[in-house]
């Protein structure tokens, strides 16, 4: 008997030990799958970002009050056309919505075969590729991908249209990629503006659909010596940035051939080139504003 009680307490000790490596091995795994470093680190990236740029901004505005200067100010047109088409979906997505389908198959009511209604069980759940065979025949859908997207053409509203692109010029090599820009009348509001400004770039037959007369945001510059010269009893710009959708009609090519280049840009395309051009902290206020 004293030799069996040992042995089951030693068991035991043994079963206690292997549970607690096990859960110590368990912890060890799950801090290396949620790394702390990578939480909030989307966040992070943009306060680092945005507390920078507020914080010169508020800076320069009391520059600009210590010194008694004014300062111009300009408003651009964010000229959105929105997504045409659905993104297409992740594999994860489908298999989501392919499971979900087969579960509410077990929330649905089964009734009396007498009513020659189908069984719930027996409803079969099809996927995109067996849909699509289903169309009438000779029926052919419109191509999700653009002959524009294949070549790379950007001055044409027929592309990218699964996500949103914005009208965007590029009137010489000094100034670069930008929005539509206008300097602001006295009077006038930052819709008017950002209306006078798409009318001056894209000609009247673009028909815009305007929600707000509120900016999305600013971009504050101080001028060069050689520009305050030029501006004197200014310190500098100030550029709001107004959002307004597109409608309807087109722009006049007549209108763009003053421009060095123009194109109906994706935001992440606008990031690409203004970082190219100009710096990554330049961009990055298309980035998180667009």
């Amino acid at each position: 008997m004293k030799h069996m009680y040992k042995a089951e307490k030693k068991a035991a000790k043994e079963r206690r030990t292997e549970l607690y490596n096990y859960k110590v091995s368990r912890k060890a795994g799950l801090r290396s799958r949620q790394d702390p470093e990578k939480k909030n680190y989307k966040k992070k990236v943009f306060r680092t970002w945005f507390d920078g740029m507020a914080s010169k901004q508020a800076y320069l505005d009391r520059e600009a009050r210590r010194q008694g200067k004014e300062w111009n100010i300009n408003v651009a047109a964010m000229v959105e056309r929105l997504p045409v088409v659905t993104p297409d979906r992740q594999q994860w997505e489908l298999d989501f919505l392919n499971l979900k389908a087969e579960l509410q198959k077990y929330d649905m009511i089964a009734y009396p075969k007498e009513l020659g209604l189908p069984d719930p069980m027996d409803i079969e759940i099809l996927s995109e590729e067996e849909l699509m065979k289903m169309l009438p025949e000779g029926f052919t859908p419109s191509p999700r991908e653009t002959e524009a997207d294949k070549t790379g053409v950007i001055q044409t509203l027929n592309r990218q249209l699964k996500t949103r692109v914005y009208l965007s010029v590029r009137k010489n090599d000094d100034e670069g990629w930008h929005l539509p820009t206008v300097s602001l009348k006295e009077n006038e509001t930052f819709l008017e503006g950002a209306k006078r400004a798409v009318k001056l770039v894209a000609g009247d037959d673009l028909v815009l659909r305007c929600f707000t007369n509120c900016p999305m945001g600013v971009h504050v510059v101080e001028y060069s010596n050689e520009e305050k010269e030029k501006n004197i009893g200014y310190f500098g710009e100030k550029t709001f940035f107004v959002r307004v959708q597109y409608e309807n009609g087109d722009v006049s090519l007549k209108n763009m051939e003053k421009m060095n280049d123009w194109g109906w840009l994706t935001r992440d395309e606008m990031v690409e080139k203004i970082t190219a051009e100009k710096s990554v902290d330049a961009a990055n206020l298309y980035k998180y504003m667009l």
